[in-house]
């Protein structure tokens, strides 16, 4: 995505076959500088976990989607036109899939209902927090919090414990009567507003087999639990 600006270049001029007049009309368009400040905002973004990145891919999208139209109806000397911009819009739907699998989970947007954000009734798991380099951390000593929406990449984790961003932390606890343990990146600190409680999004790393095996039974228990209280519906991710 930081290297859009030359990629996009190069990728349509070879796709729709411009000549060096539309090639030329690309780089003098604003769109196409619009687009590539979106999509290298996107790249940085992603990279450091940032929620905004989620809405400048949108604008990002729709710029190369108007582009991609603009040269195939004015500069494109393709005679598969139409097998062409097919392609670009199966390229497209496949970036933004990815980036929605990395992106819209429960560590950057959980699913917490505003009138849910004092959890009282709300479907949780309490679990045990530790830092990993309690030398360095400001909380040395393990603290209490609650999972409020979880799946295999990572979770909401609601504790009145001040974290630092990118802090290492294990999470302790029974998930329905399988004591884990896993390892995860604080990827996001939330403020306590109407839409969510104080607490941090964490992002998992390092689960063997096992762990995944046993925390994919875990979800499905406690989206199970979320359905039946009328939270959201029954799914797993």
């Amino acid at each position: 995505m930081v290297g859009f600006p030359v990629f996009y270049l190069l990728f349509t001029a070879l796709i729709f076959e411009l000549n060096s007049k539309g090639v030329l009309a690309l780089v003098l368009s604003p769109l196409y500088y619009l687009a590539s400040i979106f999509w290298v905002m996107t790249g940085f973004g992603f990279r450091k976990m940032r929620q905004w990145s989620w809405y400048t891919l949108w604008f990002a999208q729709l710029f190369v989607f108007y582009l991609n139209a603009l040269s195939l109806v004015n500069y494109s000397r393709s005679e598969t036109k139409v097998q062409a911009f097919v392609l670009t819009l199966l390229i497209q739907f496949y970036v933004f899939f990815a980036a929605s699998r990395e992106v819209r989970v429960p560590y950057l947007f959980p699913r917490i209902k505003w009138w849910e954000s004092g959890i009282a009734g709300m479907t949780h798991i309490r679990v045990e927090i530790e830092t990993t380099h309690s030398e360095k951390s400001a909380h040395p000593e393990p603290s209490l919090g609650q999972i409020l929406d979880i799946n295999l990449r990572g979770c909401f984790l609601k504790t009145p414990r001040d974290f630092h961003e990118f802090e290492k932390i294990k999470m302790r606890g029974n998930f329905y009567g399988t004591p884990l343990e896993l390892p995860g990146t604080i990827v996001w600190l939330a403020q306590s507003t109407v839409t969510h409680p104080k607490g941090v999004g964490v992002k998992f790393y390092g689960l063997d087999g096992l762990r995944k095996k046993h925390l994919k039974g875990a979800i499905k228990q406690f989206l199970k639990e979320r359905e039946s209280s009328g939270v959201i519906p029954a799914q797993t991710g």
